[in-house]
């Protein structure tokens, strides 16, 4: 029992100082608040990322498509026929392709000429700029081969003499290729993005232009009507 009178008369002591008259020394309204937050406000200034420009990109003034457009509204030009204007990041090779382990130059180009079969048809990717990751590049397909000495052989002399020509290019070129924006092309490649199947091409690089298509003349003596 005298534990406990003690403990109240304690609690009567503090109690009465803090309702004291503040000339008297009483609690401070410090002494009454809780533990400080460990987290307390600053004034520092935090600067915002710029916002990025979401603007969809324009043709070059020639009327040539950029990479980037063709990427984000292919769809819109599906099936027609176009210019894109830009950098070769990646080129065909079916030497580099089907060569074996040690085989030199000569054994790849005979295994070649005995079956053109081995070789994919030659296409290339065209980048905005000359580092382009080939991921964001545009696949241009159906590129124009040399003919083999078994075509030239065989094939009918109109078909030699009108074959179409075999541009020159290669990784780093800045050129301009024109085709058809499709899904998918006459021998099978597809991709779901869009690829340009070639028509014709200028090399700005090499200062090379396609020729115009050769047309053959109209036989003097045509064949009796049935």
């Amino acid at each position: 029992m005298r534990k406990r009178s003690g403990s109240v008369a304690s609690l009567s002591l503090v109690v009465g100082a803090c309702i004291l008259p503040a000339t008297l020394g009483g609690c401070k309204d410090k002494q009454l608040k809780g533990a400080q937050a460990e987290v307390q406000p600053h004034k520092i200034k935090v600067t915002m990322p710029t916002v990025p420009s979401f603007e969809v990109p324009k043709p070059h003034p020639d009327g040539s498509h950029t990479v980037k457009e063709m990427r984000v509204q292919g769809n819109r030009y599906i099936k027609e026929t176009l210019s894109i204007k830009g950098y070769i990041v990646w080129q065909y090779d079916c030497a580099t392709a089907i060569r074996q382990p040690d085989e030199d130059d000569a054994a790849v180009a005979k295994r070649i000429e005995e079956n053109p079969t081995l070789c994919r048809r030659p296409a290339f990717y065209l980048g905005d700029t000359p580092d382009t990751p080939v991921e964001r590049a545009v696949w241009v397909v159906e590129v124009p081969r040399e003919m083999t000495k078994q075509e030239k052989k065989n094939l009918p002399k109109e078909m030699v003499d009108t074959w179409p020509a075999v541009p020159p290019y290669k990784v780093g070129d800045e050129v301009v290729a024109t085709g058809q924006w499709m899904h998918a092309s006459p021998h099978g490649e597809s991709n779901t993005d869009g690829l340009l199947v070639y028509q014709s091409f200028n090399n700005i690089t090499q200062n090379w232009q396609s020729p115009a298509p050769i047309e053959l003349a109209e036989p003097s003596i045509r064949p009796p009507a049935h």
